[in-house]
């Protein structure tokens, strides 16, 4: 079990919404907080103990400010979600990919005698 790929993706959904938490507040979103307050998130292992999914909840009606709807008439809309989540998605993506490319690359060595010493580019 590698605890740390799961830490590093709890890590990142508690990074995620701290960054939906600060685009909130710098759009000016809501007057009592209470988006921004409800922000939670679960990271669900599998069997090894590997990130198998992560799932935000927050309150609903914060999905119709991003998008610019609501209560019966279009707005301005206030990208708080889409955006942030976009970029974050990707950096998942180039995290995950350089941990498991680096565990794969030292499985693979093992089975190598002559392989040469496999090291880390960035992370």
């Amino acid at each position: 079990m590698d605890k740390g790929k799961f830490e590093m993706t709890r890590r990142w959904a508690e990074i995620t919404i701290e960054r939906w938490q600060r685009r909130i507040e710098a759009l000016g979103i809501g007057r009592t907080g209470e988006l921004a307050r409800s922000f939670e998130a679960h990271v669900t292992a599998d069997s090894k103990g590997d990130p198998e999914k992560i799932t935000f909840a927050f309150l609903y009606y914060g999905r119709f400010v991003d998008m610019g709807v609501g209560r019966g008439r279009r707005g301005q809309r206030k990208p708080w979600y889409s955006s942030v989540f976009r970029k974050e998605v990707a950096k998942l993506g180039f995290f995950m990919a350089s941990k498991y490319g680096y565990d794969a690359a030292l499985a693979i060595s093992a089975f190598d005698k002559s392989a040469t010493k496999i090291t880390r580019t960035s992370n």
